[in-house]
């Protein structure tokens, strides 16, 4: 029996290597994902290990640095070779636009440098002087200096000084600390990055004993087998999560495939009914047949996996050279278990999605032997239908239950939970949805049509299982781009309303050049200093507590300057005034949740301020640039620690602003067009790397629809016979089967396009509170999905429609 099947499986290649695209795009992206994010973890953890250090010592007192006679004294203890103390402190490197560059953090963008395995040198030299630095790799290509130029750096306090570039390196991190893009000589380090050792290193041959040794109640002592390991359970943690998030994708492209196979054995079984009715009468039992079936399956699995497996190992080696960050020591990390995963998954997922047509194989009778049209007995659709209709009502009713505006944690996860039943009683109620649409669209092509177009409608509704299953492996790739769509148009809309409401078009923001850095308070200053500023806003955020009602509870607090609410900031005000003479604001979701109002008392205040007893004269809406109680900065003043995103400008000219932090590195001027592309720009970048990932599922669908339209015309190939005895041309023959591909193609489109949509409106809705029919609709994607789509149906046709219109005539009708 399993001879004969693979000897079956020799005879019809084109199916067979039709069927195990599928399987290997699903392997491969399964494979690949394991083996780069173990290779990230690997990279990350060993191949920017270092091998030289014994022994880091660190005061306990967290921010405390070293004292150059610790050293001394560090340095003399039995079994150390040699001691360096690390300096590490402030130091921005400008950049060609005159500003710093954001790919280190400046308050740790200096160091001292020294001759351990920290600092692998690409070019030239270490520092041994003052007036020369080394830059980090990355930063000194962002810069655009090398060797022999002057970099112009800043210091803590704000000035400027210029040093000569002698070396360009690669660093090395421990556990704890930062890549710096500055190294000084050791002297200079401390005379202009505070004079303190961050840490100091021990070099030697018995780190135990150096460890030992240098215990004091005072010190944090780590061995380099320590701190090593601590990275790399670090690096392994963050590669789980990426291999989470990629192994979701890969989930979706298996679950595409699946459906893809799962048509294809059930047309290929459908094939063979005569042949597995013959081999019933001779003496095969049920369960032999059954068993040839997934043999084939498992043959076909084992073939694709090995395939998907070789594709994944490659498309791992790609991804890791492309997403090598410069100076990065890259691991290449295969493990065998990423290699049995993918076997698992072509294997196992293929014989699952080939059991029913086995099951139904093994059910015909051996009388069909006798026929010349023997077929296999038809599924009822009644469980099916009545079992997605039950899913539906139930995802609905979540779905409905959780659609008000006041979210909860149990809320989102109930209303998400119903949007993904929903979503799944689709693909169970595909083939009456297929009924649905296409019957009546072959009616009116009946009245109205041409005669190619109504044998293509009625080829693809000849069996609405099959064209369902077609359909359906494209309206799971094209419902999840639809949705990640839909979510990320209503945020961007979300955010552009917010920031349009709350930012006059005419204000300007003064903020870090890294963005994400807090503003220094100098610059504040500086800003209402600046000619023809009318008005500002430096909202400056910290922790505090609020007492109210006799209760105490840890709160945001906003202060932020008397007057310029409503003129420089214009928060959405829900109750009372934005006047901060006579009181607080307080947000609408902490009165609510504290059960404060308009007119009670509060008194708000921290361990750094006194407290300010005042009544809350305002509630505002959710705001971008204000958290929690929104209280006068003349009345709680800002102290060291608290967080100021950026100064609001209004009135001042914009070159005005410019000129003024022209010799300030560290600060940009934007306007408001400028912060609306920072908000959205990540979102954008983020939901690329989506479509991208996603885009395996489609091509999986893609090439679903080639196979089925294949399997179609080997299936219809007396019909086609006869069609072209009677008159049809080739040309006839070949648009008649491109037509079938659009319709099946166009209906999978406009499903999934339609899930989608639906999708992601409760997706924003869980996310951002708006209404699920609020959502912003994607229409260019929605556009291009389904102009893709046709364009899908065309491409997919173009092989089968010319194996069709080839079909020999005599052949075709002496067909069984």
């Amino acid at each position: 029996m399993l001879r004969a099947v693979l000897r079956d499986m020799r005879a019809h290649p084109g199916r067979v290597a039709m069927t195990l695209v599928a399987i290997v795009l699903g392997v491969a992206f399964v494979v690949a994902t394991w083996i780069v994010s173990d290779s990230a973890a690997a990279t990350v953890g060993e191949g920017n290990s270092r091998g030289d250090l014994a022994v880091q010592v660190t005061a306990k007192e967290h921010g405390e640095g070293l004292k150059p006679a610790e050293l001394d004294r560090l340095a003399a203890l039995p079994g150390v070779a040699r001691a360096s103390g690390v300096v590490v402190g402030s130091t921005g490197l400008v950049q060609s636009n005159g500003k710093l560059g954001d790919t280190y953090f400046p308050e740790q963008g200096g160091t001292s440098w020294d001759g351990s395995e920290r600092f692998t040198l690409v070019t030239g030299r270490g520092p041994t002087a003052a007036g020369e630095v080394a830059l980090e790799e990355e930063a000194a290509q962002n810069a655009k200096l090398g060797t022999g130029d002057t970099a112009r750096l800043l210091r803590a306090d704000g000035s400027s000084a210029t040093a000569t570039v002698v070396g360009v390196f690669t660093y090395r991190r421990t556990a704890d600390d930062y890549t710096p893009a500055v190294a000084y000589d050791p002297a200079t380090a401390l005379r202009e990055l505070g004079g303190d050792y961050a840490w100091i290193e021990l070099f030697g041959a018995d780190p135990s004993a150096i460890a030992a040794a240098a215990t004091n109640p005072a010190l944090a002592v780590r061995t380099g087998a320590e701190l090593a390991a601590q990275r790399q359970g670090e690096a392994d943690s963050e590669a789980k999560v990426v291999r989470m998030f990629l192994l979701a994708f890969a989930g979706v492209a298996v679950l595409a495939g699946m459906f893809v196979i799962a048509n294809t054995f059930t047309m290929l079984v459908a094939q063979r009914t005569r042949q597995f009715a013959l081999l019933r009468a001779v003496g095969a039992r049920r369960r032999q047949v059954r068993r040839a079936v997934l043999a084939e399956a498992a043959v076909l699995g084992l073939v694709g996996a090995t395939i998907g497996a070789a594709t994944g190992l490659g498309l791992a080696w790609v991804a890791m050279r492309l997403l090598r960050t410069t100076g990065e020591t890259v691991i290449f990390a295969v493990s065998p278990f990423a290699i049995i995963v993918g076997y698992l998954v072509g294997v196992v997922v293929t014989v699952v999605a080939a059991y029913g047509s086995a099951r139904r194989g093994s059910a015909v009778a051996p009388i069909a032997a006798l026929g010349t049209d023997a077929a296999l007995p038809r599924r009822s659709l009644v469980v099916r239908t009545v079992a997605g209709a039950v899913i539906l009502a139930g995802g609905v009713a979540a779905v409905a239950a959780t659609s008000g505006p006041e979210l909860t944690d149990p809320k989102r996860f109930v209303g998400m939970s119903g949007a993904l039943a929903s979503w799944a009683a689709i693909l169970l109620l595909a083939p009456l949805l297929a009924s649905a649409v296409l019957v009546p669209l072959s009616r009116l092509i009946s009245r109205r049509g041409s005669a190619v177009a109504r044998l293509a409608v009625r080829n693809a509704i000849r069996d609405p299982r099959r064209t369902a299953a077609t359909a359906s492996a494209l309206m799971i790739g094209l419902a999840l781009v639809t949705a990640f769509a839909t979510v990320g148009a209503s945020l961007t809309t979300f955010i552009n309303g917010a920031i349009r409401d709350e930012v006059p078009s005419s204000t300007l923001i003064v903020q870090s050049a890294q963005g994400f850095l807090s503003l220094p308070p100098s610059v504040v200053g500086q800003v209402a200093a600046v000619s023809g500023v009318e008005s500002h806003a430096a909202p400056a955020q910290s922790y505090g507590e609020i007492v109210a009602h006799g209760r105490r509870t840890p709160v945001n607090v906003t202060a932020v300057e008397r007057g310029a609410l409503g003129r420089t900031l214009t928060p959405e005000i829900v109750a009372g005034t934005a006047d901060l003479a006579g009181g607080v604001l307080l947000s609408e979701d902490d009165a609510k949740e504290l059960g404060i109002g308009l007119g009670d008392e509060v008194t708000v205040g921290d361990k750094d301020r006194r407290p300010v007893t005042a009544k809350v004269t305002g509630i505002y809406a959710h705001s971008q640039f204000l958290g929690g109680v929104v209280i006068d900065k003349a009345a709680y003043p800002a102290a060291e620690g608290d967080y100021i995103a950026a100064a609001f400008v209004a009135g001042a000219d914009r070159a005005v602003l410019d000129k003024a932090f022209a010799d300030r590195p560290d600060v940009v001027v934007i306007d408001r067009e400028e912060l609306l592309r920072q908000f959205t720009e990540p979102l954008d970048l983020a939901l690329g790397i989506v479509y991208a990932l996603l885009g395996a599922a489609v091509l999986i669908a893609v090439f679903g629809v080639v196979n089925t339209l294949a399997l179609s015309v080997l299936e219809r190939t007396r019909e086609i016979g006869v069609f072209r005895a009677v008159g049809a041309t080739r040309r006839l023959v070949r648009r008649s089967v491109r037509l079938e591909s659009i319709v099946i193609a166009g209906y999978g489109g406009l499903l999934g396009v339609g899930v989608g949509v639906l999708l992601g409106g409760v997706m924003q809705h869980v996310i951002i509170g708006t209404s699920i029919f609020g959502m912003t609709v994607p229409l260019p994607v929605v556009a291009g999905a389904l102009a893709g789509m046709v364009v899908v149906g065309v491409l997919a046709a173009l092989w089968p429609a010319r194996r069709a219109a080839r079909t020999d005539v005599l052949s075709a009708i002496a067909t069984a």
